[in-house]
Order: structure tokens, then C-alpha cells, then sequence
């Protein structure tokens, strides 16, 4: 009895065959093997965002002074335009330029501008090129890195001449480059950052907010080459529509446009767009 009882527990202990080992050793390498993987990519990612951070908040020294906000009552006025409207922006005494352009323009000769939202993270120059590609990867100081640039739609003109012009930006996780235009999804936030500052070598432009709103790569939002006439102010129509909610800013067509436009991340077809229209010009 004793025997056999000796004999169960001997057999209890069954040691793993040559093969069942090798096994083993194998999975165990591969889960080494993939969280020494994920380490470095998170790694890479860090130190990717932590370079294209830095580059830009070093840019930030070329930027002299905050903008200005828009006087009230001459921005109500222009709220009311329509096609009829004959007003042109309001051009601003002369005073300091607020960027300093020689500078950025030595750094990198596509410089068309610097695009800033008061009280967010949006504060960055602007580049313009011959394709849409180039600068998804590269910074304005054209390093690669997944940050990229800000950079106008490369069919438009660089000197933001055209009745609409669209300027892309990467949603980044770590929230930097357009990644707040999400934000824009509520009406509160729109209320407490209503204009986009484009400053170029002329002065700055204000652009009035008047919509906000998610919409897909062939959408209507990002067709240009317009003209002041029905086809524009049909555009425009479309345009305040598609908004998630009523700014209370009409536009017309003596209107010029600028759409900020980033992914959302969740689908690379659908982008976050918002719109301005100029309303005055600092010189």
C-alpha cells in the first residue's frame, strides 16, 4: 500500500519533455523580446514628441508680443456683413511688427506666417510648399519628426490671397499642433477663444470664428479657387450649416476664409475643421 502510494506521487512529478522546454524558452524570449520592443517605441514617441516640443517653444522667441483683441464695436459692424457689404477690413495705425519674420525666414524661406489662437496651444509658424506631403514628417526647421509643420494647402497661394484658404495641422496626442481645434466641439470653448491671429510681413490678420465642425476629406470644406458670386456664397452657406452650433457671425462674399483643419484621430478620413472669416489688419 505504502508502495503504490510512492508510485503515484513519483508519477506526479512528470518533468517536461526536451521539446516542451524549448517551447517554453521560445514564448519566454518572444515576451522579452516584444516588451523590450514596447519600450522602445514608447521611447521613440517620447523622445520624438520632446524634440518637436522643444523645437517649437524655442521658436517662440520670435514672437515679440501678444496679440491684440479686436475692438468691439467695429467687429459687431463687420458681423452683419453680407454680399451687398462694401466694407473692407479696418487697417490699424502703424505699429512694431509682433514677429519677427528676417528670423524665422534665415531659419526656413517657405516661412509664410505665424498662426496663433490667445489662450491655447496654438502658436506656430506657418509654411507653404509645392505638395501636402513634405511637411506631415518634417518640422519647420525641416527635421523629420511626426510633429510636422503647420502648412498651407499647397494649391492655395502662400500669401493667404485666395477668398478661402485651408491650413493643416497634425493632432497630436500630447496636444500640441492642432490638436486643440477638437476642443471646438463645445460651444463654451468657441466663446472663450472666438479668433485665429495670422500674422505675415503686412501685419496681423484677425479671422472671427463663425464655424466649427467634423467633416470628411472630399467634403465641401476643402474646395477652393472661389470667386465673389453665387458659387462662394453657396459654399459659405454650407459652411455655417455644417456648424455644430450658432456662433452668430454671418459671412458674405467679400468675405476672405481660413480653415484650420487636423485629423481626428479616429478615423483618417474625418477632419476637425473650424472657420474664420478676416474681419481686420493690423499694419
Amino acid at each position: 500500500m505504502h508502495n503504490k502510494k510512492r508510485k503515484q506521487k513519483k508519477h506526479g512529478r512528470r518533468r517536461s519533455t526536451p521539446l516542451q522546454s524549448l517551447l517554453q524558452g521560445l514564448f519566454l524570449g518572444f515576451c522579452i523580446c516584444l516588451l523590450a520592443f514596447s519600450i522602445w517605441k514608447l521611447a521613440t514617441i517620447f523622445i520624438g514628441y520632446s524634440s518637436g516640443d522643444k523645437e517649437y517653444k524655442d521658436l517662440q522667441q520670435y514672437v515679440l508680443s501678444e496679440p491684440e483683441t479686436p475692438d468691439q464695436a467695429s467687429s459687431s459692424s463687420d458681423n452683419t456683413s453680407d454680399d451687398t457689404s462694401e466694407e473692407a477690413p479696418e487697417a490699424a495705425s502703424s505699429k512694431e511688427e509682433r514677429i519677427d519674420f528676417a528670423s524665422l525666414e534665415e531659419i526656413n524661406d517657405e516661412a509664410v506666417g505665424w498662426i496663433e489662437i490667445p489662450g491655447t496651444e496654438i502658436s506656430y509658424p506657418v509654411v507653404h510648399t509645392t505638395d501636402n506631403v513634405y511637411y506631415l514628417t518634417h518640422t519647420f526647421r525641416r527635421q523629420e519628426n511626426k510633429s510636422g509643420a503647420i502648412f498651407v494647402e499647397a494649391s492655395n497661394a502662400g500669401d493667404f490671397s485666395d477668398l478661402h484658404t485651408i491650413v493643416y495641422g497634425h493632432n497630436m496626442k500630447n496636444g500640441s499642433m492642432f490638436a486643440g481645434l477638437k476642443n471646438y466641439g463645445k460651444k463654451n470653448y468657441y466663446e472663450a477663444h472666438p479668433y485665429i491671429y495670422l500674422d505675415q510681413e503686412d501685419g496681423t490678420h484677425c479671422y472671427q470664428i463663425f464655424s466649427c465642425h467634423e467633416a470628411d476629406v472630399t467634403d465641401i470644406t476643402y474646395t477652393i479657387g472661389y470667386h465673389s458670386d453665387d458659387t462662394y456664397a453657396a459654399f459659405l452657406d454650407e459652411l455655417t450649416a455644417s456648424s455644430l452650433y450658432n456662433t452668430g457671425v454671418s459671412v458674405g462674399t467679400n468675405d476672405s476664409v481660413l480653415t484650420l483643419s487636423t485629423c481626428t484621430n479616429e478615423n483618417q478620413q474625418e477632419r476637425y475643421a473650424v472657420q474664420g472669416k478676416l474681419i481686420r489688419i493690423e499694419r
